[in-house]
């Protein structure tokens, strides 16, 4: 007999949340083990402390290992790590009446590029049973799985594809929204909308985290949740102006404003709209389950390509185990520089300073992300014990066409060589909710 349901539209996990990088491998350790003690006789998902003051939480243990030529992806390489992805998680939920409550959640995590710390903060209202509103840290909802990206339980993956799930512009947001539920002849609805906005000091381009004064106002957008039966529709729109000064690109730009090249100069400014489109469809019968989302993230930004995204998710239930396969896909359009510095790339002679940048320019273009990425997972997942599994993923990676951005080299932080890349990604996890 099945305890759980893991994909799709069955599973209930608590209203928890994250992301976060870089606390020690020792404190990550002892915050586990402190978690681990204090509850491991209890099989609930959430402690009543008082009578308004409830806890939750999640913990995860993830291992992987890279088979691949001198590089990296997802932080992992050539040798085993338990670092790259594990966390732990408390959440806090303060109830000052029936219809209003304060959350907060906290998240520690050990993997390099990510940050420790404050992950959620927000004031909850419920109008009545239909209505909800919510003011202040927020996940933005740009996936299926985004408010529970870092709750490993909520899906059978050890790691959701990355290909959607790491090219997060803006992770969370400051600012409110709210939503809509209820029941239409047959169907069930889910309307939410927000505003907000999110500032930050690193973005995540392809797969890459890079240093950046991130500022990204006037965010808006909505998503609808319509299901019937067995289906599930999501369909989401986001955008927000960005504002972004990008650290490795400074040195160029005031080199290039400083010669005259302002054109130039201007095209290496993230500044610009951010249109986010979002499309997910599911269909679950207890017996199996299909699942497929699809983005397109389209910018004003002159250097950002154009990306679309998508993955398709068939999976068997077999007693406390799901058996699944997911093939997922990046594509990103060409980024086209200023051709006013190309007579001195052709032409060497005419001023050799000018030729020197003019090559770190054209340099600078020919190294964006523009590649695609393709993955075939094959994993499973067995629920083992209430509110704990085990999983294993095996992941097959190849870039359609250099570079994606998805595969790191050893030598540089987020370059790498012209060619294709490709390699093998195996992965385990522990999960656990309560």
């Amino acid at each position: 007999m099945n305890r759980h349901r893991v994909d799709d539209n069955q599973i209930v996990v608590p209203d928890v949340t994250g992301v976060a990088p870089v606390v020690p491998g020792q404190l990550l350790t002892g915050l586990v083990s402190a978690v681990l003690l204090s509850v491991a006789a209890s099989a609930s998902q959430s402690f009543e402390v008082t009578d308004r003051l409830e806890l939750s939480g999640f913990v995860r243990v993830i291992g992987g290992y890279l088979d691949s030529d001198n590089n990296g992806v997802d932080g992992y390489r050539d040798n085993f790590s338990l670092h790259q992805q594990s966390l732990v998680a408390l959440q806090p939920t303060y109830h000052f009446t029936d219809s209003l409550s304060s959350t907060v959640q906290w998240l520690g995590h050990s993997g390099e590029g990510r940050e420790s710390g404050l992950e959620w903060a927000y004031l909850t209202y419920d109008i009545n049973d239909k209505w909800q509103v919510k003011g202040g840290k927020l996940r933005m909802p740009f996936f299926y799985y985004s408010d529970s990206i870092d709750v490993g339980y909520s899906y059978s993956w050890v790691t959701p594809p990355m290909q959607l799930y790491n090219n997060k512009l803006f992770p969370t947001f400051t600012g409110g929204n709210v939503s809509y539920n209820s029941e239409l002849y047959r169907y069930s609805v889910r309307l939410e909308g927000l505003y907000g906005y999110y500032h930050h000091d690193s973005v995540m381009i392809g797969g890459t985290r890079l240093g950046a004064d991130v500022q990204v106002d006037d965010m808006y957008g909505f998503n609808l949740n319509v299901g019937r039966g067995n289906y599930n529709l999501r369909l989401a729109y986001h955008t927000g102006l960005s504002e972004t000064s990008m650290d490795f690109l400074q040195p160029l730009q005031a080199a290039l404003n400083q010669a005259g090249f302002v054109d130039s100069a201007e095209t290496l400014a993230a500044s610009g709209e951010v249109k986010v489109y979002s499309l997910g469809l599911a269909f679950d019968n207890y017996i199996g389950f299909v699942r497929g989302e699809w983005v397109r993230t389209v910018t004003d930004i002159d250097f950002s390509p154009t990306q679309t995204s998508y993955y398709l998710k068939t999976g068997k239930y077999i007693g406390d185990w799901v058996v699944h396969l997911t093939f997922a896909r990046a594509e990103n359009t060409r980024t086209q520089p200023n051709a006013e510095l190309r007579p001195y790339v052709d032409d060497p002679t005419l001023s050799p300073p000018l030729t020197q940048l003019a090559a770190g320019y054209y340099y600078t273009y020919d190294r964006i992300p523009t590649g695609g990425l393709d993955t075939i997972t094959l994993g499973t997942r067995w629920d083992f014990r209430l509110n704990m599994a085990l999983k294993a993923d095996i992941s097959y990676l190849k870039e359609t066409s250099p570079y994606s951005g998805f595969f790191v080299s050893r030598d540089a932080d987020y370059l790498q060589n012209f060619e294709t890349q490709s390699g093998m990604l195996y992965q385990v996890g522990w999960e656990w909710v309560f």
